[in-house]
């Protein structure tokens, strides 16, 4: 009998015999396993599932509901062996340029751990929406959750938008995600990305000019003052409010896209660079995200942050990478190299919201996991991304992750020891069934190949959302960053 699973396990073993699909299961940990390593042994008297952890035996239990799934009845006998090549390998969700239900959130939660995904990267807060409900800091959801209206790319709409998750909702996510062994990372994007926060708290930028929260894409150049001491007050109350919900120990700040116009101009900042001894104003976004690190470390919390953040050269290397984009001046590999871990989410082969044609399903499978650049034992994982500019409906979004989302769990389970993509995709064509039981609408398998019409017919309405005037805006703002 054959076994169809992704990830594929390091070993399976088939012995002669039937396990009957209602076997009863035993479920017990190991600690001389690894934390999610683990074994299932399968025979006619039952079936005995041993993790590591809790998580292992969580994962143990995503594979045999794979197993069930393509058995069609009894299952194989037999042990299955396995543990995962990284330990970190998330999967990213960004509700705040549109925003997704809470039961919407659940349903790619759940796919997730069917395919061992083990952390919720959650994008809640950007230039177009913040999105949790704030204790300490309401105007943030009661003014920073609303936009006058959704005009992304080619999409043009003055209704008002909004939408935010009660602190109800966001534990309910949490319990959910910890009951499937999966750690939500939220994410605050500091000092850049901040128009819903300076829409509701205008005074943290270095102008005080009232700011709007952004209806369309794009950099735009109000950021969080580094140098009022206020901003920082602010930031560490509402990252103490934020971690009442999130008890997670990972909390991304972001570092990304921050142009530096206004830093330029404002004697707070200059007075800042001054006093700290710094040398541009790429070392004072180093400095100010340093702070906000050290803030969380006394928290027991470590800070991940995007790779822009590295190029003033003084990130501290206790702070977790993560590579999306231009590597400017070997700042990844410099930070590396002083002990610093790397995610890696490169967008030509993670960025899952990009058309089939243009981000394939074997971009995806086949990414690279150890570059030549970067010392051995740098890369902490992978972590694949669905960004929401253009991601406006629930359809849209799963069509986008999945089935991207699994090749990606299976390059950060599996590591070196992939099949090669051809080999994937037949197992992931004869377990595509899954997606309906989990009730995903993924995109199908003819779709997969980019030059099939349907992808090519994506890859033309995605081309519409840039404008020649978008671009130039972006690239504009790309050179102050």
């Amino acid at each position: 009998m054959k076994t169809v699973l992704i990830p594929l396990p390091k070993t399976v073993d088939l012995h002669p015999g039937a396990c009957p699909a209602d076997a009863p299961v035993t479920r017990r940990t190991d600690p001389a396993l690894g934390p999610e390593a683990y074994r299932m042994e399968l025979s006619p008297a039952g079936i005995v599932l041993t993790g590591g952890s809790d998580r292992g035996v969580l994962w143990a239990e995503q594979t045999l509901l794979q197993l069930r799934l393509g058995s069609g009845g009894a299952l194989p006998c037999g042990v299955i062996e396995d543990e995962p090549a990284y330990p970190w390998r998330s999967f990213h969700l960004d509700c705040s340029r549109h925003f997704f239900s809470l039961q919407e959130v659940k349903k790619m939660v759940r796919a997730a751990a069917c395919f061992k995904l083990n952390r919720l990267h959650w994008h809640i807060s950007d230039d177009q929406g913040w999105r949790i409900e704030s204790k300490a800091f309401p105007k943030l959801h009661e003014i920073g959750s609303q936009r006058a209206g959704d005009t992304f790319g080619n999409f043009d709409s003055h209704e008002p938008y909004g939408g935010y998750y009660t602190r109800d909702e966001v534990r309910e996510l949490v319990t959910y995600c910890k009951e499937l062994g999966i750690e939500v990372v939220p994410e605050i994007d500091v000092p850049g990305h901040v128009s819903a926060i300076l829409a509701a708290y205008p005074d943290l930028s270095c102008t005080g000019a009232p700011v709007a929260v952004q209806t369309e894409g794009g950099i735009f150049p109000d950021i969080l003052c580094a140098g009022k001491e206020s901003v920082f007050a602010f930031l560490e109350a509402l990252l103490d409010d934020v971690l009442e919900l999130f008890p997670g120990d990972t909390v991304h700040i972001g570092g990304d896209e921050a142009p530096k116009t206004r830093w330029k101009e404002c004697p707070h900042c200059q007075e800042r660079m001054r006093q700290e001894g710094l040398e541009n104003l790429q070392q004072l976004q180093g400095w100010f995200l340093n702070r906000v690190a050290a803030f969380l470390k006394t928290r027991d919390k470590r800070a991940v942050v995007w790779n822009e953040a590295a190029y003033g050269g003084n990130l501290d290397p206790e702070l977790l990478l993560q590579f999306w984009f231009q590597d400017r001046d070997g700042q990844v590999r410099r930070h590396a190299e002083k002990g610093g871990q790397v995610i890696l989410s490169p967008i030509r082969s993670a960025y899952c919201d990009y058309p089939h044609a243009a981000i394939t399903l074997e971009n995806v499978y086949t990414q690279d996991l150890a570059p030549e650049d970067l010392p051995a034992g740098a890369v902490l994982g992978t972590e694949c991304l669905a960004w929401a500019e253009y991601l406006r409906t629930d359809r849209e979004l799963e069509r986008k992750a999945w089935p991207r989302y699994a090749a990606s769990a299976e390059a950060g389970w599996c590591g070196p020891r992939r099949e090669d993509f051809p080999a994937f995709q037949a197992r992931l064509r004869e377990l595509f069934p899954l997606f309906a039981q989990l009730g995903v609408d993924a995109t199908e398998p003819d779709s997969w190949n980019p030059a099939s019409p349907g992808a090519q017919a994506e890859m033309e309405a995605f081309k519409e959302n840039f404008t020649p005037e978008l671009m130039a805006r972006y690239r504009s703002a790309q050179q102050d960053i």
